[in-house]
């Protein structure tokens, strides 16, 4: 596994070709005329007083019911008011939208310049349309000067979350050499990606959609029975990073296509690669984990791998890669964290001497699982009573516990053991600990626009606790990263401008946005796009 991955596994780039108002127009008819499912039962009437109260949500849906004409007679000058209220709090569908209305004169004079700025805004938050019209912009020298290498800057953005039309564009620019170089093993994945989405004429049209396929049969016949093998390796690998891309982390549902609780066995910190087995100890598996993979151990957020014990109990989440169906990891709790949040202790059942007891997990008043389990306490055991380490935990029938432990020789053997009341205290100090790493090494993250001396900066999901925390005018340093995505000496200072969590629960990506102290560092931080860098908290 490469320490220290570009996360565009497809390498990817676009095509001045391509029917840019068709396109652009189908994003604003879609966002017109689709309707979210949280406001569609909604009378106008009602969605319009909440909209007048200020709810962003709301005044979107308003603008695109005028859009759309759809519960209210169609009025464009309204949908633009609206959608200039929702845009002005943030609301990134309502600037792809008025950044669609400004490119083709929807009710307003035609203003590449305006649509663009409004593209800027939605595209830095991640959005897939924004990036793929921004794309076609430079493509088409739309609002800007010509320039195909940024072209494939935004076309790769947006493939690789999985946006058919930049993987089409993406793909004829490889094989034309336009602004990346020419290939067409690049090309042919490309095509292959985007002509395996579902509803290919409804995202395409009919006569794209048959270039798609004609695309890729053209560029397949032009490859060496190697790069084809290749080729099936790449799409493979490509489809499952898209599955887990970072702007995914804190949606539902987005990511855990598989979970349980497994045995953490063997770490290897400079590939990021794991071997894990079932409980109990059985099969082992390798797996990938990713650096911006969740975490959250001792109930608290943010804890590295390296802090895993050999042998310990964890409920981890899968998502497959293209070899797996457990290929990547995606998060892990520890036993403690995952029983407190469930309502679920140990029950001890008998405790005969100082190093051994019998226990039961239990939910509530009732056993979660029938087998009781024998275990051994270490003799370096933390043990935590009343909030406070002692020397022996006073363990009696019937006590609440919670544990630490490990397999040893298929022995259970208790590294940490903890009552309710000690729980806190245990957060505080796993806490503390996580915030030392931090203030060391910083957050990882990467670079996702740069305009002049100002960075935005995505903070991986794995700190979106901390991350929060970042306070305009506080200094920063960006860190480039080295094996196991350690920082490095090369280093970039600046300030925070400002700071928001894209999670739909506050467990998202974070995107800070950042000015350079140097502003001739940014060619530099430009050219570290697409790594895995980081973001280290000053004063």
């Amino acid at each position: 596994m490469n320490t220290n991955p570009r996360l565009d596994p497809i390498h990817s780039a676009p095509n001045p070709r391509s029917a840019y108002s068709t396109w652009v127009m189908c994003g604003l008819l879609t966002l017109a005329l689709s309707r979210f499912a949280s406001a569609a039962d909604q009378p106008f009437a009602e969605l319009l007083e909440k909209a007048n109260k200020g709810d962003a949500t709301a005044q979107f849906e308003v603008a695109r019911e005028y859009a759309a004409g759809q519960g209210v007679a169609k009025d464009d000058a309204e949908a633009l008011g609206w959608f200039k209220k929702a845009a002005a709090q943030g609301h990134t569908k309502a600037e792809v939208s008025l950044g669609s209305i400004y490119a083709h004169g929807f009710g307003v004079p035609a203003d590449f310049v305006e649509s663009i700025r409004w593209y800027r805004l939605a595209a830095a938050k991640g959005d897939t349309t924004a990036q793929h019209n921004l794309g076609l912009d430079y493509a088409h020298a739309h609002g800007v000067e010509l320039d195909p290498r940024q072209a494939a800057r935004w076309f790769r953005k947006a493939a690789d979350q999985g946006h058919a039309r930049a993987q089409f564009n993406l793909g004829e620019l490889y094989e034309a050499g336009k602004g990346v170089p020419q290939s067409n093993l690049e090309a042919f994945i490309l095509y292959s990606l985007a002509g395996e989405h579902e509803n290919q004429e409804h995202i395409f049209g009919k006569a794209k959609a048959d270039e798609v396929i004609a695309n890729r049969i053209r560029t397949e016949q032009k490859l060496t029975p190697e790069q084809r093998t290749e080729a099936t390796r790449r799409i493979a690998a490509a489809k499952a990073l898209m599955a887990v891309h970072p702007r995914k982390f804190g949606a539902p549902g987005m990511i855990g296509r598989s979970r349980g609780w497994w045995v953490w066995k063997k770490w290897n910190p400079e590939t990021w690669e794991a071997e894990v087995t079932p409980d109990p100890p059985g099969e082992v598996i390798r797996v990938r984990v990713l650096p911006w993979a969740t975490t959250y151990r001792h109930l608290a957020y943010g804890a590295r791998f390296d802090q895993l014990v050999p042998g310990e109990k964890m409920n981890m989440f899968f998502d497959p890669d293209e070899n797996h169906r457990r290929g990547y990891v995606v998060h892990f709790q520890d036993e403690i964290s995952q029983m407190k949040g469930h309502g679920h202790f140990w029950k001890i059942f008998t405790f005969t001497d100082p190093k051994t007891f019998v226990a039961q997990v239990y939910a509530g008043e009732k056993p979660l699982e029938e087998k009781k389990h024998s275990f051994e306490i270490d003799p370096a055991c933390q043990n935590w009573s009343a909030g406070k380490l002692v020397n022996r935990m006073p363990l009696k029938p019937n006590d609440h516990v919670y544990m630490t432990w490990v397999y040893r020789d298929n022995r259970r053997v208790v590294l940490l053991l903890a009552d309710d009341a000690s729980l806190e205290t245990l957060k505080e100090l796993e806490t503390k600990r996580i915030n030392g790493e931090i203030a060391a090494e910083g957050l990882a993250g990467q670079t996702e626009t740069i305009e002049k001396d100002q960075v935005q900066f995505m903070v991986y999901s794995s700190y979106w606790a901390q991350s929060g925390k970042l306070q305009p005018n506080q200094t920063v340093t960006i860190a480039t990263t080295g094996p196991g995505y350690r920082p490095t000496d090369v280093r970039f200072a600046g300030k925070v401008i400002s700071q928001k969590n894209r999670g739909v629960y506050g467990s998202g990506v974070n995107d800070v946005m950042l000015q350079l102290d140097k502003p001739e560092d940014a060619v530099k931080v430009s050219e570290l796009e697409g790594q895995v860098l980081r973001l280290i908290p000053g004063k």
